[in-house]
């Protein structure tokens, strides 16, 4: 018997073992188990601690906040994300697209909730008008730009 590995050998397993070298694929031959290492399980159980903790939190949220995650399809209800937490590039997509929902008619078909800092509205006016608000403030030196409302 030669010790020694031939061109063809490499070919054969540079890629890894592959199903069809095996006769019987439906078992895996011992040679292809690794057994796990202590660093191995380590990192397994910390994996499935964070992945039952991700679970714990996101199970807490729901419990929380039910009505964000009901299995209902369709809504009435609008939550429009706070105004001061919008990034400026996001001002004017939002103020055109609230505008749009008011102009079309298809913002009196829902109930809406939103917020400006920790003040809260149920009015898609006065949101709209906060938006304009903080495109304002954004806007620098204060004064009013037709330009920015097209």
């Amino acid at each position: 018997m030669s010790n020694s590995i031939g061109p063809a050998d490499l070919i054969k397993f540079q890629s890894g073992l592959k199903i069809s070298d095996f006769n019987n694929w439906k078992h895996v031959p011992a040679s292809a188990i690794v057994q796990p290492t202590a660093q191995m399980k380590a990192e397994m159980a910390a994996g499935e601690a964070r992945a039952q903790q991700l679970k714990a939190e996101h199970d807490a949220q729901v419990a929380a906040t039910p009505e964000l995650y009901s299995p209902v399809s369709e809504s009435n209800m609008m939550y429009e994300t706070n105004v001061m937490t919008l990034a400026g590039s996001d001002i004017k997509p939002s103020i055109d697209y609230i505008t749009n929902l008011i102009q079309s008619g298809e913002a009196a078909k829902y109930s809406f909730h939103a917020a400006n800092g920790d003040q809260t509205t149920t009015s898609i006016h006065q949101f709209l008008y906060w938006l304009q608000q903080r495109a304002q403030e954004l806007d620098g030196d204060g004064t009013y730009s037709p330009e920015m409302f097209k």
